[in-house]
């Protein structure tokens, strides 16, 4: 059997076209998962860019919810003392329209200057101390001088609670434009904290649909990872088999080339049988080997 014979050999036609198919197989294999890996090296590139944009959003996030709570509790600091600041109102209003009454009151009683009555009370006095008066017209004096000391009291009194009057209405009159002034800061800071609220309600949708897109790229990246292992699996599964093939391909060559080299030894063996039949007495020493040796141990010697 010549090397061309070898060739022609159905068994080894068969193996070295599997042997074909099999490499082709893992060329593909090994193209899908280049492929594959590309695409996961990507994914992974945008889930690490979003990972660290969400990053940057939480931590602007919580700056805005620290800015946040400061100005809520600003305002809820202004709403307590704006609260303060309307009950001590609503009390001095009361206490003023109480005080103007009173005043109200003593200025009808008292329609003499003060300075009259003192006026009127010392020339009592005077003419009690230098003129010549009956008990009658002393007692009368007395009472007069009483009766105008009251007056001069009610007066005073008078005068000292419109005093009193005029600082409440001062004092009421600071405190509306202190009350004021808070209602404009507490709407102030109102506003800001509605502004702040939608800022932080976007930021918070877009902190969510950032991390969906990341869960999303999550999942395909594991899908890919999965199918690059199925692919691994495959290619090891494939390499395998075509070391397998190899070795059979081999074997089949090695029973080949053994049945050539047995072919030839018997097509000598029997030439030289031929020389004995024919009258030949003298053989070689390789004739005589072909004769009396077994096939393996002249293979073995081949």
């Amino acid at each position: 059997m010549s090397g061309d014979e070898f060739t022609q050999d159905p068994v080894l036609i068969s193996t070295s076209k599997e042997i074909d198919k099999i490499r082709t197989a893992i060329s593909q294999l090994k193209e899908q998962r280049a492929s594959l890996i590309a695409e996961l090296k990507n994914l992974r590139a945008q889930r690490r860019g979003l990972i660290d944009e969400i990053r940057k959003l939480r931590d602007e996030y919580k700056s805005l919810k620290e800015k946040y709570g400061k100005l809520v509790e600003e305002r809820r600091k202004l709403i307590g003392e704006l609260k303060a600041k309307r009950e001590e109102y609503a009390s001095l209003i009361e206490l003023a329209r109480s005080k103007k009454i009173e005043v109200d009151n003593l200025s009808k009683e008292v329609k003499l200057p003060i300075s009259v009555i003192v006026d009127e009370i010392n020339k009592l006095e005077w003419s009690l101390q230098t003129r010549v008066l009956t008990l009658e017209q002393e007692n009368e004096i007395i009472n007069k001088i009483k009766r105008y000391e009251q007056l001069l009291e009610k007066a005073r009194k008078a005068v000292n609670g419109r005093n009193e009057y005029l600082e409440l209405k001062a004092y009421i009159t600071s405190l509306k434009v202190q009350i004021a002034d808070l209602k404009n800061k507490i709407k102030t800071l109102t506003d800001e904290i509605g502004k702040q609220r939608e800022i932080i309600l976007k930021l918070r949708q877009e902190i969510a649909e950032k991390s969906n897109s990341i869960t999303q790229l999550t999942n395909m990246v594991n899908e890919k990872q999965k199918i690059v292992e199925d692919l691994n699996k495959e290619i090891e599964k494939n390499r395998a088999r075509l070391g397998e093939l190899r070795e059979e391909y081999n074997k089949r060559v090695q029973e080949l080339k053994k049945a050539k080299a047995s072919k030839i030894i018997e097509e000598k063996k029997r030439a030289v049988e031929e020389k004995l039949k024919s009258g030949v007495k003298k053989l070689t020493l390789e004739d005589l080997k072909l004769l009396y040796s077994t096939p393996e141990e002249l293979e073995e010697e081949g």
